[in-house]
């Protein structure tokens, strides 16, 4: 199954699709660079990666 892949807001801890998906089962073998976000809830820049990730349900 397909899952977007979200990334929690350290200000506000609301979810924000990164726009990636993933596979859900290859999801452990999947290696992820550290990407940066604006976010939309705190209008900050975020810097993130692999552990730093939700996978939508």
């Amino acid at each position: 199954m397909i899952k977007r892949i979200l990334v929690r807001c350290p200000s506000t801890a609301k979810l924000t699709p990164t726009g990636q998906t993933v596979e859900e089962d290859a999801w452990t073998e999947t290696k992820l660079k550290a990407h940066k976000m604006s976010c939309p809830h705190c209008e900050q820049v975020h810097d993130w990666t692999k552990k730093d990730v939700v996978l939508a349900r």
